[in-house]
């Protein structure tokens, strides 16, 4: 569906539709994304209380009608990274915060990492004592290494290694292998996930599934609607999941 910034104006989209929708400029590009319950609704907060820059850009919009709130916020994040939208980008600036992510060291460990706040975080924190707490008791509960982590500065092994509290990935004594197979189930902890399942959520008329493999979500969709694969992988699916979950139960099913 398409409309012009004249029928935006005058009110022109239809009541309650579920989806995404996209602000275009004159030449056919697309400088935001946004998704919505009420998609009528959300353009007329955007109206009335959006970014004047924004409002004063955009020459059309474009709708993509879905059957769920979750089927939006997914394909939502995914249109996000296609497009890679002006405002979008701008919208998603935090400052003054420090997060939790997670990398590989050179040695091919998967580790966490402590840094200033940007969107693929895994967790935000409001200092970094806080998150070093965290991710202290991450590293004893999955006895992973403090300096792979980040979080002691040494070139030989780490102290916890010296009281049997690592199993040497510090000084490559561990296989990789074996180290990130606990990386992965902590990190599965996080998001109180298993590293690989099939989440069904019930929304109303609709059943919505979400597939994890390996701690990503690589497909999800609306059974017998719709069906997506995961063409952009992050952290920010799994974190979507995550924070819907809080809101609704959804069944799990264990994959091999």
């Amino acid at each position: 569906m398409e409309f012009s910034k004249e029928d935006v104006y005058e009110k022109k989209i239809p009541n309650k539709l579920i989806g995404i929708y996209y602000f275009m400029d004159a030449n056919g590009k697309i400088i935001y994304i946004g998704k919505s319950k009420n998609i009528k609704q959300r353009i007329q907060q955007h109206l009335k209380y959006g970014r004047k820059r924004l409002i004063s850009s955009f020459y059309s919009l474009k709708v993509k009608v879905l059957h769920a709130e979750l089927e939006a916020l997914l394909l939502e994040s995914q249109e996000i990274k296609k497009h890679l939208p002006i405002f979008n980008r701008q919208l998603r600036k935090v400052k003054n915060s420090v997060s939790l992510y997670e990398g590989t060291t050179p040695a091919g460990y998967k580790n966490y990492f402590i840094d200033a706040t940007k969107p693929e975080a895994l967790l935000d924190f409001y200092s970094v004592r806080s998150a070093q707490k965290y991710l202290l008791k991450i590293s004893k509960e999955f006895t992973l290494c403090d300096k792979v982590n980040g979080l002691e500065k040494t070139n030989k092994s780490c102290f916890q290694y010296q009281l049997k509290g690592c199993k040497g990935a510090c000084i490559a004594k561990e296989t990789t292998k074996a180290y990130n197979h606990r990386f992965e189930q902590s990190l599965s902890k996080i998001f109180s996930f298993p590293v690989n399942c099939k989440l069904i959520f019930k929304e109303q008329t609709n059943t919505t599934f979400v597939t994890i493999k390996n701690n990503r979500v690589t497909a999800f969709g609306v059974q017998k609607k719709s069906d997506y694969k995961i063409e952009f992988p992050s952290i920010d699916e799994l974190k979507i999941a995550f924070r819907y979950k809080k809101i609704t139960n959804p069944s799990i099913v264990m994959l091999n």
